[in-house]
């Protein structure tokens, strides 16, 4: 018996949390299945951002991944909160990886240019 779209996903949801439970981590929005397809969206949080991940499962096609950011948080002096596209396309392990690369793109932050200055430590010191 081959293994569903959606199975394959919720695998993926389990290793980005591993060893946790998914849905302690991971908010289901909505998981609609008709005769014609079967849609999954599903939310992640960190503090800065809101990603809004939604797979599709269609018999006669190869599937969709898909992927948006939102802040959580408005900048001073606007009215809406920012968000961007991220990667999509067919419902792949390739589009899954593009998907996380651009998650963690999003959460890194800047190394600061400061340097601490390289100070003469004695050997014995250690």
């Amino acid at each position: 018996m081959s293994v569903s779209k959606m199975e394959v996903f919720d695998n993926w949801l389990k290793e980005i949390v591993f060893p946790g439970d998914v849905y302690d981590f991971v908010q289901q929005i909505r998981d609609l299945k008709t005769e014609d397809q079967h849609l999954r969206e599903v939310c992640l949080y960190t503090n800065q951002f809101k990603y809004h991940i939604s797979a599709s499962d269609r018999p006669d096609d190869e599937g969709y991944l898909g992927c948006q950011v939102t802040a959580r948080k408005q900048r001073a002096g606007e009215d809406w909160n920012r968000g961007n596209d991220l990667p999509d396309g067919p419902f792949t392990e390739e589009t899954w990886r593009k998907i996380l690369n651009a998650i963690i793109n999003y959460e890194l932050v800047i190394l600061s240019k400061f340097t601490k200055p390289i100070v003469d430590t004695p050997e014995d010191i250690f």
